[in-house]
């Protein structure tokens, strides 16, 4: 008998240029250890997980875009210290309503039904990099070893100016194996 879940996901970033060009940016993405067991904690009804939580149990999770850099490839283990150079600006709080299941936004190509979507809008004034390529999900507060519940690499290593918009989805999909 085989009685696992597997959790598998897909980054959508959604780059918006001035002059109204919209490049998608796609790629999979490792939930961690740390992930793994913030899930076990809030599908056992835990109140309050281990991290990613706020003393409340409310989710306060943030995100951070990272230039390709890293010392580490993308593993189960990861943690900050495996990342590259931070994109100035990009540490940011979900957008209201996120994170959500089933989410109903169309700019996100890795929605569904059994699936939790992380999302981030950066104004034009947000996130200026020349090489974005990694992306995480991390505390509010983190530190150089801080932990992940997910990390992702490849998205294409692209350049957001300060006259381009982003929005970044990230999707975890729930599938028993």
């Amino acid at each position: 008998m085989n009685d696992t879940i597997k959790v598998t996901g897909k980054i959508c970033a959604v780059l918006t240029r001035a002059d109204g060009r919209v490049e998608t940016h796609e790629t999979t993405n490792t939930v961690t250890n740390d992930g793994d067991l913030y899930y076990a904690e809030r599908g056992a009804g835990q109140a309050v997980p281990t991290d990613f939580t706020n003393t409340s149990g409310t989710f306060d999770g943030i995100m951070e875009l990272y230039t390709a850099t890293g010392s580490g490839a993308v593993a189960k283990a990861n943690d900050r210290s495996d990342l590259g150079t931070l994109t100035t600006d990009s540490a940011k709080a979900m957008d209201s309503g996120y994170p959500k299941v089933n989410d109903l936004d169309s700019g996100n190509s890795g929605k569904g039904t059994d699936v939790v979507t992380y999302k981030v809008s950066y104004t034009t004034a947000e996130a200026i990099g020349s090489d974005i390529d990694d992306v995480c999900i991390t505390n509010p507060s983190p530190g150089s070893s801080e932990n992940l519940l997910f990390h992702a690499a490849g998205l294409g290593t692209f350049a957001k100016t300060s006259s381009d918009t982003l929005v970044v989805y990230i999707n975890h999909t729930f599938n028993g194996t």
